[in-house]
């Protein structure tokens, strides 16, 4: 893995910190960054002032206790008192009423219609960013903090790629350094990964999570570090027992966690067939480990995975004998904290999504991997754990069934190693903290201007 590079060490210590990052839909895994983010800066600069710009200000606000506003011009305008209150975001249409009637019959016209849309959101979005922009100055720092943000599959280039362009853009007018940390990269084609690149170009630092990610960029990525996700930064309140020696053929705790991939209710690219069959294959499995007398804990780390979980259960409930049924159990899963409870009460995990995986490993237990992107395949392969990943499009129960028994009998010390890795995973990402702020945690900032 590289070495962090030392570029922003002889700057003043950042006072006034924004960061960008279109959490707030109910992925755990986004809310584990923010809480590592925000934990790594109170922890280096603790009367720090800190704004986040994200998908759901209200989310962040309750969340995560820091001030928020929208992301974008289409999420509307908020103030972090209405954001708090959970106030829903204002649409950029306007009110027709009252219009003449020429521009009411203009408005039936198809292509006069797209026009007329595409010129209000380009108002709309020249007046959101010219109130962004009056709100950053001031700021030291803005930070597009870790997640697959190189990605255009929810939206396309102009959505999320343009949105990060835009606020390196105005980190510049403002005299603001711009940081991006341990992002990733998802779905790029042309033009977003033109938007990604001219991002790049604005930074005073960059790293990717993962040098396949750095790769898949290509020109101007190539002076980005390679730092882990970030949520390997995330602190944790409890700490989990160690997975103990056992006999292999012992009934265990297992997490199970199905995903929304290809669900037409939520996923962008529509597969309802690979849904279908992603839930029905979880569900014989889950099955399968009942009647070899595991407990299984069904779980979700995203908004939309709660009808997944749900799903899979009833499918399950009919094939169940009473005493199977008992030892299934739905918790409810509302923060990150206590879904790193539940991790840390079971001994192994399938899961689907990727940080359901990589949460999983935080707190020390292995996971049967169920890769529906790149993403996780790499996770798997530079956790040492490649052997127990397999594509969502090719799963087959009989064959899973035969990669957990081999991860269930070995798990103490895959476990062990996966402790290993981790730690060293969060110290680079503490690393990159110290860096990017300026002193460690130990430093006070007595005589630090």
């Amino acid at each position: 893995m590289d070495p962090v590079p030392d570029v922003l060490r002889e700057d003043p210590v950042p006072r006034r910190i924004a960061f960008v990052s279109p959490c707030g839909g109910g992925n755990l895994g986004d809310a584990a960054i923010i809480d590592s983010l925000i934990g790594g800066i109170r922890a280096r600069v603790p009367d720090a002032e800190i704004v986040g710009f994200t998908g759901n200000p209200g989310d962040t606000a309750r969340r995560h206790g820091v001030d928020a506003f929208p992301l974008r011009a289409a999420l509307g305008v908020q103030t972090p008192a209405a954001a708090a209150d959970g106030a829903e975001p204002v649409g950029e249409e306007p009110a027709h009423r009252g219009e003449p009637l020429w521009k009411r019959l203009l408005r039936r016209v198809p292509a006069a219609q797209s026009s007329r849309r595409t010129a209000v959101r380009l108002m709309a979005d020249t007046r959101y960013y010219r109130q962004v922009e009056q709100r950053l100055r001031g700021y030291d720092l803005i930070v597009v903090a870790g997640g697959g943000q190189f990605d255009e599959l929810f939206g396309g280039p102009f959505r999320h790629p343009y949105t990060l362009w835009r606020f390196g853009m105005m980190a510049r007018s403002v005299g603001a350094r711009f940081a991006i940390l341990s992002v990733g990269t998802g779905t790029l084609r042309r033009v977003g990964r033109l938007f990604v690149r001219r991002t790049l170009a604005l930074a005073d630092w960059a790293s990717f999570r993962d040098s396949r990610s750095r790769q898949l960029v290509g020109a101007g990525a190539a002076r980005a570090a390679v730092v882990p996700d970030l949520a390997y930064g995330r602190q944790l309140e409890r700490q989990p027992a160690p997975v103990a020696p056992a006999d292999p053929s012992a009934r265990s705790v297992v997490g199970v966690s199905p995903m929304a991939y290809g669900d037409p209710r939520f996923w962008p690219r529509h597969d309802q067939a690979l849904y279908r069959q992603h839930v029905a294959s979880l569900a014989r499995l889950t099955i399968d480990l009942l009647g070899a007398g595991h407990e299984v804990v069904l779980f979700s780390t995203d908004g939309p995975d709660r009808l997944s979980v749900e799903e899979l259960r009833s499918e399950v409930g009919p094939a169940l004998r009473p005493e199977q049924r008992a030892r299934l159990r739905v918790p409810e899963v509302g923060s990150v904290e206590r879904l790193l409870e539940i991790l840390g009460s079971v001994e192994v995990v399938v899961a689907a999504r990727f940080h359901g995986v990589l949460l999983a490993h935080l707190v020390g237990r292995p996971a049967l991997a169920i890769a529906h992107e790149r993403k996780v395949s790499t996770l798997m392969d530079e956790m040492g754990q490649s052997r127990f990943c397999t594509p969502i499009d090719s799963f087959d129960v009989a064959g899973a069934r035969r990669t957990f028994d081999e991860m269930h009998a070995g798990r103490a010390a895959l476990a062990a190693d996966i402790r290993t890795r981790v730690a060293q995973y969060r110290r680079r990402v503490d690393d990159q903290y110290d860096r990017l702020l300026g002193l460690s945690p130990s430093q006070t900032l007595a005589g630090v201007s």
